[in-house]
């Protein structure tokens, strides 16, 4: 999490690459120029609240995410489902090394999918 002194925006860059867009399709959607979306990380510019509120509904995550206050993506409202509750049971009861694999192999499986 950033220090209360900074006003920079590190999640954004993290959660737009993670939900695989660009700050240029950001940008696109916020109806901003990607250099505005940059100015944003770096702090040289503060987004409204407004454009704090629609990023994290195109992004799916909080606002407090975006303002680095927490370090948690995921929204308070934010529900997994049985199956997901399942397999995130299972992998704790794994051991590290085998977790490594199935992050792995996940990782293997998503870029053959975006390979194609």
């Amino acid at each position: 999490m950033s220090n209360k002194t900074e006003s920079t925006m590190k999640n954004l860059k993290k959660i737009v690459k993670e939900k695989n867009k660009t700050l240029t399709s950001l940008a696109v959607e916020l109806g901003v120029s990607q250099e505005v979306i940059s100015q944003y990380i770096s702090g040289t510019i503060k987004p409204k609240t407004r454009t704090i509120i629609e990023m994290a509904k195109i992004l799916n995550t909080s606002t407090d995410y975006l303002l680095d206050l927490t370090d948690n993506p995921n929204p308070a409202d934010f529900k997994l489902n049985t199956s997901e509750n399942v397999l995130i049971n299972n992998y704790r009861k794994l051991t590290k090394e085998e977790q490594i694999k199935v992050d792995a192999y996940i990782r293997a499986i998503i870029d053959i999918k975006n390979n194609k």
